[in-house]
């Protein structure tokens, strides 16, 4: 698989940070989509794979952002699914949703299982529940990744292969291990017969720790960008924890993956609009004066209906202020980091599970129309 080279990738998408955050284009009735499922080995041999998850999700997310079709931003939707423990494969950990904090929370409850690693049959279930769109210009990616032969389990992988790339779903394996280990398994095969990448990681290699200069004043952003959420709903309280939360876990995961976060929450693709006031404004059919007082932040509860509106407007300029500045810094740190990574390149040239999403990304969204 061809490797696109970091800086070039890294200096695009850092001049679109600035780009789509500066302005946001107006989304027509239907966005272009683009859903990704990922299916990760949870079983104890697996640990490195699920910390490079956690560690480049966000990575991922904001290469993602910064792409278009036809001038248009897409939506995005991420499901997650841990195998490894057969009963965990019912369901899907999170089905197809464009809830990020969702996703990461999610990521950081993995705990490990073991047993038997059913590739046929996580993807089958992948493939079977969920809302997958039937429209054959979006962008439907599964990408599963692990150690043991892909033909473990009862449901064959090849005909999970076969019904995914009939919806038209392309399945990209991911081998943690050697090349030969990966064919021997047959993952090259099952990414073939679902028109996808064949991939091989070390799961356990850990990526030079970069600090750049704006590390520090992008985290002064972010807990100003924080301040700017008006929570409501009756679980309001939950929502904003659990956001705290995932830029607590972001940070501990790795100094880089925060400010990989930060950058995310400045782009279009990060919305909240189920429990924040100011996303939620955004969509022309709610309603602000159909939330229950009760249910509104503390100190929005005393306005009338017209001070209420204002106040939610001001916030939300404040955050676009906010966000515009974010995006400014994260375009500055991205192409000091790929220079620093050029210094630092792996002569060994083995890839982690973050640079073989991101690649292969590239790669099939192009052949979609994206850029």
């Amino acid at each position: 698989m061809r490797l696109i080279p970091t800086l070039l990738l890294i200096s695009s998408l850092g001049g679109a940070f600035a780009a789509e955050t500066a302005a946001r284009i107006a989304a027509p009735a239907e966005r272009p989509l683009i859903q990704i499922a990922i299916l990760l080995d949870d079983s104890g041999s697996m640990n490195g794979l699920i910390n490079q998850a956690r560690a480049h999700l966000w990575d991922v997310v904001n290469q993602l952002v910064a792409t278009s079709r036809d001038g248009v931003r897409p939506q995005l939707q991420v499901a997650l699914y841990h195998y490894g423990d057969t009963p965990a494969l019912a369901q899907p950990l999170l089905p197809l949703s464009d809830d990020l904090d969702a996703v990461s929370q999610q990521l950081f409850a993995i705990n490990g299982g073991g047993g038997t690693e059913c590739c046929g049959l996580v993807i089958h279930n992948a493939v079977t529940q969920l809302a997958w769109s039937d429209r054959r210009e979006d962008l439907k990616l599964i990408f599963i990744a692990g150690n043991e032969p892909f033909t473990q389990g009862a449901v064959d992988y090849r005909s999970a292969c076969s019904e995914a790339i009939q919806k038209g779903i392309q399945v990209n394996t991911i081998h943690c291990g050697p090349a030969q280990a990966g064919l021997a398994g047959k993952w090259d095969d099952g990414a073939r017969l679902a028109d996808g990448s064949y991939a091989c990681i070390d799961q356990d290699k850990v990526t030079p720790q970069i600090t750049a200069p704006q590390d520090a004043q992008l985290a002064e952003l972010n807990t100003r960008l924080n301040a700017t959420y008006l929570a409501y709903g009756h679980q309001r309280v939950e929502m904003q924890v659990r956001q705290f939360d995932q830029d607590a876990n972001a940070l501990a995961s790795a100094p880089a993956a925060a400010s990989a976060r930060i950058a995310s929450k400045a782009g279009a693709a990060y919305r909240n609009g189920s429990w924040d006031l100011v996303d939620a404004m955004e969509d022309k059919k709610f309603e602000l004066s159909a939330v229950d007082k009760e249910e509104l932040p503390t100190e929005l509860r005393v306005l009338d209906a017209g001070q209420l509106q204002e106040a939610v407007a001001k916030k939300g300029a404040e955050r676009k202020a906010i966000q515009a500045e974010i995006a400014k810094l994260a375009a500055e740190r991205a192409v000091f980091i790929a220079a620093e990574e050029q210094k630092l390149a792996d002569a060994s040239g083995t890839q982690t599970l973050g640079q073989a999403m991101r690649t292969t990304i590239a790669e099939q969204a192009g052949k979609k129309g994206f850029k």
